[in-house]
C-alpha cells in the first residue's frame, strides 16, 4: 500500500508540480561523466533557456564560485572555467530555490530548502578540507538529501495541512508521515533520487552503502549540523556533533567550531547571492564573528585547460584579440513571446576569447566549438534566432543539430531543408558559393528565386543571415540566424560580426582537423 501511495506522488510531482525542477533535471542531470561531449552538451542545455543563462552568469561571477574576480561572460566560459560538475551544481540549485516561489506551503519550503543548503555547504567544505575526490558531488547530494520533503510541501494542499497537525503531537517527524501518509517522506525522497537520477552518492547516503566511504558521512554529518544547529549553536545536539566533526577533521574544538560557524556564514550568503534574502534568514547564524579562515576558500578546478597569460601559446589561425573589456551584463529586450539578446560587443569578444584559448588548450571538439560560436553570435551579435543544421551523409539535406532562441523546443530537432545545388534552393546556392548571406526584406531578382516556400514554412520568412560551416575545404552545415521575434532591423555591422564568428568557426574546425 505504501508503495503504490509513492508512486502516485512521485508522478504527481514529476509530471505537474514540479515541472521546473524536473525540467532541469532532465537538462543537467546526466552531463557530468565525460569531459568535452557533456561541456559542450551542458552549455547549450542551459543556453536554451535565457533566465537560467543570466542566473547562471551571476552565480559563476559570485565571491563563493569565482574568488579570484576573472570575469566569465559566457556560459561557454563558465563550463570550462568552473567545470561541469560545479555548473551542475548551480544549476540545481537555482532550480531548487525557484521551487519556493510556487509552494503552497511557502514558509515550510523556505525552512528545508535553507536547511538544505546550509547542509550542503557543511558538506562540501568537510570533503575540501579532506581533500575528497569530488566535493560538488557531495555538495549535490546533501543538497538534495531531503528533496522529498521539499516536493511534498511544494503541493501538499490538504494532506500538508494533516501533516502539519499531526506534527504537533507527534514525538517526531516520521511518526507524524506514518500516521498520515503510510510512508516517511526519506522514502519520497529515495524515489525521487532514483526517478531524476540525481546521485549515486545520495542514494548510497539513504541505503546505508558504502557506510565507512568519507563522503557518504560528510553528507550525512553536513546535514546534521544544519539540522541540529536549529536548535541554536550552544545546544547539546550540536555539541555532540561539533565533537564528531572535529574527529572525522582531525581538528581541535576552537577550529571545528571555527570552521563550522564560518560555513553557516557562508551558507547564508550563498542563498543570498542566489537572490533568496527571505530564505538565507533561516540558516541559524553563529553570534561570534570570526575571520575567515584561509584554506577555507573554495577554489574550483577547471575541466578544460584555459590559457590566457600574456605568454601563452597563440593559434596562427585565429585573429589576435585585444584585452577584455568588462561591461554590465547584457541588455535583453521584449520581442513577442520571449526576451531576445540586444547586440553585447563585449559578449563578441568574449566569445572569440573562449574560441582561441579552447583550440590553443588542445581539448576542443566540434561540438564545443559550435556551442560557443552560436553563442557568440545569439548572446553577442544579439540575434533573435540562430541554428547550425548539419549535412546529412548524402549531401542533399539539412538537419537541426543545436539552435537558440527557438520557442519549441522540438523545432531544432525537426529542422529539416533541403540542400541540394542543383536545385533552386538558398542552402544549396549558400554550400556551393561557400560564403555567407544576408537575405533582406526584399531581396533581389537573384535571391529571391531561392526562397523557396519550404525554407518559409521552417522560418515563417522575413530577412536572415546564413553561411557555410566547413572543415578545411569539406562543408559540413549552415548557420542560420534572424531577428523575426524583436523584429530589429538587420545591419551591416551585425552582419559583418555574424560573418566573422563563421570565419573563425571554419579557422577553428580546420585547426581541429589537423589543418
Amino acid at each position: 500500500m505504501a508503495e503504490k501511495e509513492i508512486d502516485i506522488w512521485v508522478t504527481r510531482l514529476v509530471q505537474e508540480n514540479m515541472p521546473i525542477f524536473t525540467r532541469t533535471v532532465e537538462r543537467v542531470a546526466g552531463m557530468a561523466s565525460k569531459e568535452n561531449g557533456s561541456l559542450s552538451e551542458l552549455a547549450w542545455s542551459i543556453l536554451e533557456d535565457p533566465t537560467l543563462t543570466s542566473q547562471v552568469l551571476k552565480l559563476a561571477n559570485s565571491m563563493y564560485y569565482n574568488p579570484y574576480s576573472q570575469r566569465i561572460n559566457t556560459v561557454s566560459r563558465a563550463v570550462m572555467r568552473l567545470g561541469s560538475n560545479t555548473v551542475k551544481e548551480i544549476c540545481l540549485a537555482i532550480s531548487l530555490i525557484e521551487t519556493v516561489l510556487s509552494s503552497l506551503h511557502k514558509e515550510k519550503v523556505a525552512l528545508e530548502v535553507a536547511r538544505a543548503f546550509h547542509a550542503a555547504v557543511q558538506a562540501k567544505r568537510m570533503a575540501i578540507r579532506l581533500n575528497l575526490p569530488g566535493p560538488e558531488e557531495v555538495f549535490i547530494a546533501a543538497l538534495l538529501t531531503r528533496i522529498g520533503n521539499i516536493a511534498f510541501w511544494c503541493s501538499a494542499g490538504e494532506a500538508g495541512d494533516r501533516l502539519e497537525s499531526a506534527m504537533l503531537d507527534a514525538e517526531c517527524e516520521d511518526q507524524a508521515e506514518m500516521k498520515v501518509l503510510g510512508f516517511k517522506l526519506e522514502r519520497l525522497t529515495l524515489r525521487l533520487s532514483q526517478e531524476w537520477k540525481l546521485s549515486d552518492l545520495l542514494e548510497c547516503s539513504f541505503q546505508n552503502k558504502n557506510g565507512t566511504d568519507p563522503l557518504v558521512h560528510c553528507v550525512k554529518l553536513g546535514y546534521a549540523v544544519a539540522q541540529a544547529s536549529e536548535k541554536g549553536w550552544d545546544c547539546p545536539q550540536i555539541t555532540a556533533i561539533m565533537k564528531e566533526a572535529g574527529d572525522f577533521l582531525n581538528l581541535s574544538e576552537k577550529e571545528t567550531t571555527k570552521t563550522l560557524h564560518e560555513a553557516a556564514r557562508a551558507a547564508a550568503d550563498i542563498i543570498e547571492s542566489y537572490g533568496a534574502k527571505t530564505i538565507s534568514r533561516h540558516v541559524p547564524h553563529p553570534v561570534e564573528v570570526s575571520p575567515q579562515l584561509p584554506d577555507q576558500i573554495v577554489e574550483t578546478k577547471p575541466t578544460a585547460k584555459i590559457i590566457e597569460s600574456n605568454g601563452a601559446q597563440k593559434s596562427d589561425l585565429l585573429i589576435p584579440l585585444p584585452v577584455e573589456i568588462l561591461s554590465p551584463s547584457p541588455v535583453e529586450i521584449t520581442g513577442g513571446r520571449q526576451k531576445c539578446p540586444k547586440p553585447d560587443p563585449n559578449i563578441q569578444l568574449c566569445s572569440l576569447r573562449d574560441l582561441s584559448t579552447l583550440v590553443t588548450s588542445g581539448r576542443a571538439d566540434v561540438n564545443m566549438v559550435l556551442s560557443i560560436v552560436l553563442e557568440g553570435i545569439y548572446r553577442g551579435v544579439g540575434m533573435d534566432r540562430v541554428i547550425f543544421a548539419l549535412l546529412m551523409p548524402d549531401r542533399q539535406q539539412l538537419k537541426g543539430k543545436y539552435g537558440l532562441g527557438w520557442i519549441d523546443d522540438g523545432y531544432v530537432e525537426s529542422f529539416r531543408i533541403s540542400a541540394n545545388s542543383e536545385m533552386l534552393n538558398i542552402f544549396g546556392f549558400l554550400l556551393k558559393n561557400r560564403r555567407p548571406i544576408w537575405v533582406p526584406e526584399k531581396p533581389d531578382n537573384i535571391i529571391k528565386p531561392l526562397l523557396t516556400e519550404e525554407l518559409s514554412n521552417l522560418t515563417g520568412g522575413g530577412p536572415f543571415f546564413a553561411m557555410p560551416v566547413a572543415v578545411k575545404t569539406v562543408a559540413i552545415g549552415v548557420i542560420y540566424a534572424d531577428r523575426s521575434q524583436s523584429g530589429l532591423e538587420l545591419d551591416e555591422e551585425s552582419f559583418e560580426n555574424f560573418a566573422f564568428f563563421g570565419q573563425q568557426a571554419n579557422m577553428s574546425l580546420s585547426a581541429l582537423g589537423g589543418g
